[in-house]
């Protein structure tokens, strides 16, 4: 399926980004990032990717209850072998199946949505969220790491990417 590799291609830009560091230059806090580093966003993605791998199993799935886990924002290894379980887990995937989602866009008061949605289509979602933060993290790495060797594609999107094929093309 289209979706599981491209999810594939996204996590082997990732993990090949941690080759590409040293646990300083991940942990870096940078003001490109708001005060945040290349870790904090490898950490929000790799989570992301955690709970629907978790979730499908049940069949629902909470964005906003990940553990935010400080071992993968600051420790490479630690980010390689979340995205290796990634990987594997993808590499088994075949099935869609229906799922709920849950989620709280209310700032005063904890009332939790329902929206129903599917694997496939969470996959996708996640898939366009790892890319929108790659961007960020290319902006960091392009002004403060440019030594770091990346994928050309990282952290554009595939119609990004078709686009500007299209215009060279011209």
């Amino acid at each position: 399926m289209q979706i599981i590799n491209a999810s594939k291609e996204i996590c082997k830009q990732l993990f090949q980004l941690c080759d590409n560091l040293d646990n300083k230059e991940y942990a870096h806090c940078s003001f490109l990032l708001m005060g945040s580093s290349i870790g904090k966003h490898m950490r929000h993605i790799i989570e992301f990717y955690d709970l629907l791998r978790e979730g499908s199993e049940i069949g629902e799935v909470n964005y906003d209850t990940r553990v935010r886990n400080v071992q993968i924002e600051t420790e490479l290894d630690a980010a390689k072998g979340r995205l290796a379980s990634i990987l594997s887990w993808l590499d088994v995937l075949s099935v869609n199946k229906n799922m709920s989602v849950y989620f709280r866009f209310n700032l005063e008061n904890d009332e939790v949505k329902q929206v129903r949605s599917n694997l496939m289509r969470e996959l996708a979602y996640n898939l366009e969220h790892a890319i929108h933060h790659m961007a960020l993290i290319r902006i960091a790495l392009d002004q403060q790491f440019p030594h770091v060797n990346i994928d050309p594609k990282f952290g554009l999107a595939y119609s990004t990417i078709r686009y500007n094929k299209d215009q060279c093309a011209r």
